[in-house]
């Protein structure tokens, strides 16, 4: 595991950070919009807080990562980081995860808008 890895699990943690925020503006303002119904913004507001307890965890996955890779480094530089990369794994599978509940939140979403009639 190499500061460059570490640095990409970091940038991933913080890319899903940044989409959980997007996510809980999106809620915000959907919520406020008069022309959508309660069920649609509730569920925009739950897939943020998915997002953001995936961001969370990624997070905290990354940290692990370097800490540990850290740890280890101290010990020896010529060491395997299986423990790292397992974690940097994780973080990813996190990410994709997140990024498939949003898609499928969006797509129901928008199918139901479709067939909502119009105020």
């Amino acid at each position: 595991m190499t500061a460059a890895d570490l640095l990409e699990a970091w940038r991933e943690a913080s890319r899903a950070a940044a989409l959980a925020d997007r996510l809980s503006e999106l809620a915000h303002t959907t919520a406020d919009r008069a022309n959508l119904n309660a069920a649609s913004a509730e569920e925009v507001a739950t897939l943020a807080e998915q997002v953001a307890k995936v961001a969370t965890a990624a997070a905290t996955r990354a940290r692990a990562a370097a800490t540990e890779a850290r740890a280890i480094a101290r010990k020896s530089n010529d060491g395997p980081l299986t423990g790292a990369v397992a974690e940097q794994t994780g973080t990813h599978a996190e990410e994709a995860e997140a990024r498939e509940a949003y898609h499928d939140a969006e797509t129901e979403a928008h199918a139901r808008h479709k067939g909502a009639p119009s105020p």
